[in-house]
């Protein structure tokens, strides 16, 4: 068993558009930094900044001790977490520290685990954070790119790279408020209209032909989503406001990132200026917000183990 493990995993975008519960893209930045160790008395979970989470209900502790408990483990442990980002954000906090903490602990324990095993482990830390195992998340932060959830039972996904996507930037704006996983979950319906469903297919078939294609001028026509956003906006009435003005400033396209609050745009050389035009529509909608631009990247990796 290894003495100390430190793992880096990066934010993401879930649903990308029209791809609910099943594209994930990995940002470049920001990441979390997950460090394991093991020779402890106790298991301790230290959050940076303090987030003030009980460890018993830490989405990190519960991918950790998923990967201990596979392994017939029960071994003390102290996990610092130091966050890119703040928890209910929309880019996949908590599928950051839960893909980190499952492969830190992984390595470890000297377990060779698959693909499969981190994200089932991982999955069930987003099941701690938003009440429903859902793995689009942590299967970007994990492999990084570009990733389509193409079976759940079993688990089954494909991965794109980011050198093998086409090159664009990604704008993310983060608004001045909280709006928790559960909520926007819990106000989606059981049911859609056939022709909704119909637009979505549409939409996600044209995303993946684009994205193989190097057309990004077309993924960002059709990062649009007839079945969850009409919902979500409900929880996000500035959410047109904004997304008008990003378009006006030169986005290719603009959706929520996640549950939101969070947006995206993804931008070819104007990424200044749409930031600026989201912020401003933010503003002028009565809230604070900070964009930050970042990229696609790579996927969780470890950095050190002693």
């Amino acid at each position: 068993m290894k003495a100390y493990v430190k793992v880096s995993a990066p934010t993401t975008v879930a649903n990308f558009g029209p791809g609910f519960d099943t594209f994930g893209l990995a940002l470049r930045e920001p990441r979390d930094i997950i460090e394991i160790t093991t020779d402890v008395y106790e298991t301790e979970i230290e959050t940076v900044p303090d987030y003030s989470i009980p460890t018993k209900k830490n989405a990190a502790f519960a991918a950790a001790n998923s990967i201990a408990w596979k392994n017939r483990v029960n071994a003390p442990f102290h996990m610092k977490i130091t966050k890119g980002t703040r928890p209910g954000s929309g880019i996949g906090s908590s599928a950051a520290s839960s893909v980190g903490a499952a492969l830190a602990m992984a390595v470890a324990m000297d377990f060779e685990a698959k693909n499969e095993d981190l994200i089932q482990a991982s999955s069930l830390g987003e099941k701690m954070a938003s009440g429903t195992p859902h793995i689009d998340n942590v299967t970007a932060a994990l492999l990084g790119g570009f990733t389509i959830v193409s079976s759940r039972n079993p688990i089954e996904v494909i991965s794109v790279p980011p050198e093998k996507l086409p090159k664009f930037d990604i704008v993310v704006t983060l608004p001045d408020v909280v709006i928790e996983t559960r909520k926007s979950r819990g106000i989606l319906p059981k049911n859609v209209p056939l022709t909704s469903a119909v637009e979505n297919i549409s939409y996600c078939s044209t995303i993946v032909h684009a994205m193989m294609s190097n057309d990004i001028e077309r993924v960002g026509r059709f990062l649009t989503d007839e079945i969850v956003l009409p919902y979500r906006k409900q929880l996000m009435p500035w959410f047109d406001r904004v997304k008008k003005a990003a378009i006006d400033a030169g986005a290719l396209g603009f959706s929520v990132s996640g549950a939101g609050p969070a947006v995206f745009a993804i931008c070819r050389g104007n990424q200044k200026d749409v930031a600026g035009a989201t912020e401003d529509a933010f503003k002028s909608a009565g809230m604070k917000s900070q964009s930050f631009i970042t990229a696609p990247g790579k996927g969780a990796e470890v950095l050190a183990v002693k």
